[in-house]
């Protein structure tokens, strides 16, 4: 298997996107950001919640309610 060496590794071109794209992509991965915020504390919220049911289903089964 061939090596790169170090200086054609330097030597290689990066392409970096323009100053606007990164800020673009910034602002883009800032909005996903806060869409897995939004949907983390939507989960947390339905776990308590279901959390909260649990034992009233728990009872309602061993009682024959269900």
């Amino acid at each position: 298997m061939p090596k790169i060496s170090q200086p054609k590794l330097e030597a290689m071109p990066i392409p970096v996107p323009s100053l606007p794209e990164q800020r673009r992509i910034v602002a883009e991965l800032d909005a996903l950001q806060a869409q897995v915020d939004a949907l983390k504390r939507l989960q947390a919220e339905t776990a308590a919640e279901l959390d909260a049911l649990l034992p009233a289903v728990l009872d309602k089964a061993f009682k024959g309610g269900l």
